[in-house]
């Protein structure tokens, strides 16, 4: 039975939405889900209650136009974040699995209470190594995931310590916290949606100055799958 997921979206470029969506759709197979997409920094777009009657999982993606620690820069994106917060916090209410990627990893971390920070140590843009902590090496949403893998990163800011009771899955080289889990909330810094190097190349393309190159980080996108397996069979969770 095909699943239906929601991917909230932070995009003013429609094009890079539409990629993302794309990328996606790759990993988790067109066949297996419904692919609902709500892109709140387009067109005015709101979610409601109604909107989860049907959700079997939602995806929080990235975001070019937004960070946290630019928050007051951005007040009128800011505004539109916090009005979609109740929204997933019904949604935890309603034990629905969310994964949070990039942006959407700050975000659920931010929603948990920890803070979120700009710090041009952990600043990462281009193809990096993830570890996995004792706690994901054993999680199902690192299943079939060596211990030291690459991951695609493109991000200013980073979550500065995490709030009580969450669970680090995954470290790095330079962003200290990669991955992070509690209940059926797991968020990853990094984008596995982007694991082929062709798709972070077109990614890249989308934003002048930042030109990078990219190594192929094939495992990263297990995590997609593992996320969607979590929701098949619910027993993992």
């Amino acid at each position: 039975m095909r699943k239906n997921i929601l991917l909230i979206q932070f995009r003013k470029n429609n094009k890079i939405a539409r990629h993302e969506k794309k990328c996606i759709l790759k990993v988790i197979g067109y066949k297996m889900v419904n692919l609902t997409c709500k892109n709140l920094f387009v067109d005015g777009i709101s979610l409601s209650k109604k909107d989860l009657s049907n959700i079997d999982g939602i995806i929080i993606g990235g975001s070019g136009d937004f960070s946290f620690s630019k928050k007051e820069q951005h007040h009128d994106l800011f505004e539109i974040i916090k009005k979609s917060i109740p929204f997933v916090k019904d949604a935890i209410k309603r034990n629905i699995p969310i994964l949070g990627i990039c942006l959407g990893h700050q975000y659920l971390a931010y929603l948990l209470g920890s803070k979120v920070v700009n710090d041009k140590k952990q600043e990462e843009f281009g193809t990096f190594k993830a570890s996995l902590t004792t706690s994901g090496k054993t999680h199902p949403l690192f299943r079939n995931i060596p211990t030291n893998f690459l991951v695609q990163e493109g991000h200013e800011d980073c979550i500065k310590k995490l709030a009580k009771d969450i669970t680090i899955l995954a470290k790095g080289q330079r962003c200290k916290i990669q991955s992070f889990c509690l209940g059926r909330i797991f968020a990853v810094q990094f984008h596995p949606e982007l694991a082929a190097k062709k798709d972070m190349i077109a990614r890249q393309n989308e934003y002048a100055g930042y030109k990078r190159s990219f190594k192929p980080a094939p495992y990263s996108l297990k995590v997609i799958k593992n996320f969607l397996d979590l929701i098949l069979l619910r027993s993992f969770l």
